[in-house]
Parts: C-alpha cells; sequence; structure tokens
C-alpha cells in the first residue's frame, strides 16, 4: 500500500500520456471516424462500447480486491493488465482518429471497425503515434468515463503556458550555452555551422520539429474551439480538455496566465463556462518579486481558477491582482460577487476584469449603471484611426528636420492630459495626406460599420481634422501613472494609429467638453484598468459606461466649463472654446488646474452615484504605490460641497 491506495491502482492511476493528443470521450472519436454524423449512431459505436465495458467490468472486479497479501496484489496487477488488453479494440479505434486527425490518414485502411482497428496496429501506424503519445481516457479510465454522467470529479493542473512550436535558436542555445546572447549574424552563422558538424544533433532537432507539427495538427483538429491553427498556446487547449473532461456537478482548479481570463482566444471557453456552470472562485496575483513563481517574470499576472460544472450557482466570484502572499492573505476572503448573468454585459468577450476586493466590485458595479459608451442616448462619438503608420507610410515623413509638408503627424507620445503640445510630432505630412485622408473618408462612409455612415464628408473642410478633437493613446496599461490618456487636439493636424481619435456623430462641443472631462477623470480611469492590459482597444472602450445627466445637471455643466477651460490653451481652439462658453488661453498656474482637476473626478464622481466612502476606496485602489492623498482631500472638498448643494 501506498498511503492507503493498493500496490495495483498505480498500475492503473499513474499514467503518463498526453491528453491533448488523445481522445477525450467516445463521441470525440466518433466525430473523427464519421465526420458529420451529427449524433448519428455509426459501425463503430458497438465495437467501441463492448470493448470498454469489458474493461470497465474488471477495473471494478479489481476496485473490490482486498491486497492483503502479495498474492492478491500480484493476481489484481494481473486484472489490470487484462482490462486493457480487452480495451484494445477501442484504443487502436482511437487511434485511427488521431491518425486521421494529423493528416496520416492513408496507414488507415477500409471503412469497418476490424480493418480499421488491423490498420492501425501495424508497426508504421504506432511509430507515427509514438512521438504524441497519445492518452485516449475513455481508454484508459473506462470506469469513469463509462458510468452515468461519465467524466472525472475533480481536475487539478498547471498546464504549460508556451507556445507548440520549436524556436530554432531556442533549441540550439540549450545545447550550446552562450548562443543566445550572440549578435543575429553570428549566431545565424553558429547554429548552420553545427548543423553541419553535428548531423546527430540535426536528426533530434527535425524529430521534435515533426512532433511538434504533429501535435499541432492534432490539437487544432481537436475539440478546442477558438484554438487556432497557427502558433497554438498550450494554455488554451489545456483549459478545453479540462473542461471537457468534467462531469456534471465536477470541480476544476487551474493555474492560468491572465489571457485566459480576458484574451480574445478563450472567449469561447469562458462563455461555456458560463452557460454550463461557473467560476467559483477566481484570483489573480502579479508575479512581484517572484511570489507566486520563481521561474517566470515578476510583472506577469497569473490567475488561480476554480471552475464548478453544472448546478444552479451562477454566481461568479473573483479578486486581485495581489502583488504579494501579504496581499493575498488580507484579501482572499474578500470576493467580488456578480451574477454570471450581468457579467457578460461588462464586455463584449466574457472578460474578467481586475477587481481587487468587494468593495471594487460594489463600485464597478454602481459604475455599470451608466451607459455605456457606445450608446447612442444624447450623444455619439467614435473612434477612428486616422493614419496606419505602416501601410500609410508613404504619405508622411519622419524626419523632424526636413519637414515634408506643413501637416503634424501626432501619436500618442505628443499630447498629454489637456497637452496638445506635449511631445514633437512623430511625423510631417503634405497636402497629398490630407486628400488621401479624404478619399479613404468618403469611400469608408457607404460601410454601415464606419464611423463616418450618414455623415456628411464631400471636402477637407468636413473632415474632423479640419477642427478640434478628442484624441487618446491605444498603448497603455494597468499600471501606468494614467491608462487613459486624452487630449484635445488642435485643428490641422493628424493621427497615426497608436493615437485614434473620436468622431463626433451626434452632438455639440459642449458634449465633447463633457466627455473629455469624464475621460480624463480618476473615476473613468479607475475603471479602464480593471480591464486594460496592453491597449486601449476600441472594443473596451464601447463598453466603459459614461454618465449621461440631463443639461440642466449642475455637476455637468461644471465638468463641462472645467474640462473646456483646460482644454482651450490658444487661438487653434477659439471657435471650439466659445461653442462650449469658455475663455481662451486663460493659462491657469498648475496649483490651479489640479483643483480644476480635483473638481471635475469629484462631479464626475457625483455623476456615476458613487458615495463619499467609495470615492475614497477608488482612490487607494487605483494605482500601487500612487501617493493620492493630497489629491483625494482636494477631491474629497468637491464632494462633500456638491453633496451639501444636492
Amino acid at each position: 500500500f501506498v498511503r492507503g491506495l493498493p500496490m495495483s491502482s498505480l498500475d492503473h492511476n499513474l499514467v503518463c500520456a498526453n491528453s491533448l493528443t488523445g481522445i477525450g470521450s467516445v463521441d470525440e472519436a466518433l466525430d473523427a471516424l464519421v465526420p458529420g454524423r451529427r449524433g448519428m449512431a455509426t459501425l463503430f459505436d458497438a465495437p467501441i462500447e463492448d470493448a470498454l465495458k469489458s474493461s470497465q467490468k474488471t477495473l471494478l472486479d479489481v476496485a473490490q480486491l482486498p491486497e492483503v497479501d502479495r498474492k492478491e496484489t500480484q493476481a489484481a496487477s494481473r486484472a489490470v493488465k487484462r482490462a486493457y488488453v480487452e480495451a484494445r479494440k477501442a484504443k487502436l479505434l482511437f487511434d485511427a482518429a488521431v491518425l486521421r486527425r494529423i493528416g496520416q490518414g492513408a496507414l488507415i485502411k477500409g471503412e469497418d471497425p476490424n480493418t480499421m482497428s488491423d490498420s492501425a496496429s501495424l508497426v508504421a501506424a504506432q511509430q507515427a503515434l509514438g512521438p504524441l503519445n497519445p492518452g485516449h481516457m475513455p481508454v484508459l479510465f473506462p470506469e469513469v468515463f463509462l458510468r452515468e454522467n461519465g467524466g472525472f470529479d475533480v481536475l487539478i493542473g498547471n498546464p504549460p503556458w508556451e507556445k507548440l512550436k520549436v524556436e530554432e535558436h531556442q533549441w540550439w542555445g540549450l545545447r550550446f550555452p552562450g548562443l543566445r546572447s550572440m549578435p543575429m549574424a553570428q549566431r545565424t552563422a553558429k547554429i548552420a555551422r553545427v548543423r553541419d558538424e553535428r548531423p546527430d544533433l540535426l536528426d533530434e532537432y527535425e524529430r521534435d520539429v515533426a512532433v511538434s507539427a504533429a501535435a499541432r495538427a492534432v490539437i487544432s483538429a481537436g475539440p478546442y474551439p477558438g484554438i487556432g491553427s497557427g502558433d497554438i498556446d498550450l494554455y488554451k487547449a489545456f483549459a478545453w480538455r479540462n473542461w471537457n473532461l468534467a462531469r456534471k456537478g465536477a470541480a476544476l482548479g487551474l493555474v492560468l496566465p491572465r489571457g485566459a481570463l480576458s484574451g480574445s482566444g478563450t472567449e469561447k471557453w469562458r462563455r461555456e463556462v458560463l452557460a454550463d456552470g461557473t467560476f467559483s472562485n477566481v484570483v489573480i496575483g502579479t508575479n512581484s518579486r517572484g511570489w507566486l513563481f520563481d521561474s517566470i517574470h515578476q510583472q506577469y499576472t497569473v490567475a488561480l481558477v476554480c471552475v464548478r460544472r453544472g448546478g444552479n450557482d451562477r454566481e461568479i466570484h473573483f479578486a486581485g491582482s495581489f502583488h504579494s502572499q501579504e496581499d493575498f492573505r488580507n484579501g482572499r476572503d474578500s470576493l467580488a460577487s456578480v451574477p454570471a448573468k450581468e457579467f457578460l454585459t461588462w464586455t463584449g468577450t466574457a472578460a474578467f476584469p481586475l477587481i481587487p476586493d468587494k468593495v471594487s466590485g460594489e463600485i464597478f458595479r454602481q459604475m455599470r449603471r451608466s451607459p455605456a459608451f457606445g450608446d447612442r442616448s444624447g450623444f455619439e462619438f467614435r473612434p477612428y484611426r486616422e493614419l496606419d503608420a505602416t501601410q500609410d507610410r508613404s504619405y508622411f515623413d519622419t524626419n523632424l528636420g526636413k519637414p515634408a509638408g506643413p501637416i503634424p503627424v501626432l501619436t500618442g507620445s505628443s499630447f498629454n492630459l489637456y497637452e496638445p503640445d506635449f511631445g514633437p510630432p512623430y511625423a510631417f505630412a503634405s497636402q497629398v495626406a490630407a486628400d488621401h485622408v479624404l478619399r479613404k473618408t468618403i469611400n469608408s462612409s457607404s460601410s454601415a460599420r464606419s464611423a463616418f455612415h450618414g455623415l456628411s464628408i464631400h471636402s477637407e473642410v468636413d473632415l474632423p481634422m479640419s477642427r478640434p478633437r478628442i484624441a487618446f493613446r491605444d498603448v497603455t496599461n494597468s499600471t501606468n501613472t494614467r491608462t487613459m490618456v486624452c487630449c484635445l487636439v488642435p485643428p490641422k493636424v493628424m493621427m497615426v494609429h497608436q493615437s485614434p481619435y473620436l468622431v463626433r456623430r451626434s452632438g455639440d462641443e459642449k458634449d465633447e467638453a463633457f466627455l473629455l472631462g469624464v475621460m480624463s477623470s480618476i473615476p473613468f480611469d479607475w475603471y479602464a484598468r480593471r480591464l486594460v492590459e496592453l491597449h486601449f482597444t476600441f472594443e473596451i472602450l464601447d463598453r466603459v459606461p459614461i454618465p449621461r445627466p440631463d443639461r440642466s445637471d449642475p455637476c455637468w455643466a461644471r465638468v463641462v466649463h472645467l474640462a473646456g477651460t483646460l482644454a482651450a490653451k490658444d487661438g487653434r481652439f477659439t471657435d471650439w472654446a466659445s461653442a462650449v462658453g469658455v475663455r481662451v488661453g486663460s493659462t491657469p498656474t498648475e496649483e490651479q488646474k489640479l483643483a480644476m482637476q480635483g473638481e471635475i473626478d469629484a462631479n464626475v464622481a457625483h455623476l456615476y452615484g458613487l458615495s463619499r466612502e467609495q470615492v475614497e476606496h477608488l482612490f487607494s485602489t487605483f494605482h500601487r504605490g500612487w501617493a493620492f492623498h493630497d489629491r483625494l482631500k482636494l477631491t474629497l472638498g468637491y464632494f462633500d460641497a456638491i453633496e451639501g448643494v444636492k
């Protein structure tokens, strides 16, 4: 016995095989053997089930043996081996299914079970399968998968996070230390030399490449929706495999990168979990100082995911990101909770926001009560990329010392909050670029998906670039000092794709000033930080809530006035400022600007319906290590004054 288990159980339960390249269920095998069967019975059903049931019966009998002495243990071990022999027919048919998936169907003869299983047993077929080491779960554990409501009760795993690809420089670098640190040309020459000098290693390398390609083929054709056909992320396939191997009522515990909870490649998996189960407990941790894993980057974000399959509880519980073991211990029991139905409205991809704790979850849900950015009530703005730095490269020149034309081309670093001249232009362009933008705009306006659909664009004067507009930085993340960096940029400038701008489809300059004030505020940025990883995508922006108060609301009027005053820097904004009703070029001092921004934060917080305590919590969880107390004190002073008037 080992820890209370009979020794024979080790023959059966300890298995070294690849579950991703193997078959996970009888239905999966039948779908591969008979494409397009759509659940109908086939010639393969009976042979597979008969073989597995015979093996199942033997294994169940083994489980009843007491194994009190060596003789009984040896008998049980022989019975386990007999069970695998009894399941051989099913195993070979599953092998045939895998061979077809990897494009080796020519090795499988006939269309009937006997002929196919016989051909799958031949040396050529087994040699093709050998490197994949497929683990066919119904064959390995028939007593688990042939029972009513088949599948495992509990699955725990820390799947590999790398891509299923052999990187040549990494492969050779493991065998020749120092290779990967060489300059590119020197490294390439070294690899070419050792390929000639070491044919044994070259054979090994080519075998690994072939095995990787075969595994990629079988996984791409497997039951892993959204996995893609290029460089496959193994954790995505494992997320699906674990889910599909679990029975109703089962629990899963997985260690995954945060991308599993936010990336588009696992959206279908998240939706499947929420349709037939729930994320019962999700904790996200940032690996600061290696507190989670000392072998991965310290800024990597790790998700500890508990999933429950089936059941009536559709409540999702999650928290994080935690940056230390102390943070985790203090916050692990303060999980945000939200019904799955509401959760699915938060983003377009069922992505998990970073919610530090239960109070943050309540703030997030409160802010969600405001209409989404993409809502058309009151006003409508839509993000748009004007010039692509690669595709439109011929229309501008990055040589700032010798401008190609009079039109500045801005990128994200060219502006900051209420500072349109924060940095130098990215490039300069001539009238040819303006003509190109006009043609592109007119051509795209016929599409219902275009930001310009239904707008009257006939000449350059009709283009948004002819007047001030809101631009924002696309490249950003949740650990920057600010995640949303937007600015009212002057007319007669162009923007590259790293700095999209907002097309005003309906509304006026006052709506533009109000939107600028909200997007520049701490409450808006706090919300954005829950969702943004590396880019402030249009998809994220479309779902971010924006208050839409009546214009008679004094908070609305105050945000318009303050944001308009901060944005109207000089004469370039004269017409816009006149429409908003503010003075141009008031140039407040830094202290005055800080006070105005604090007042904007207070008014925006009121418009989101936040309480004083929630504002305090929002500031304290806004940015790790941020000295927020002075800004919070300033904001609360205005917040309390508004509260007193109301």
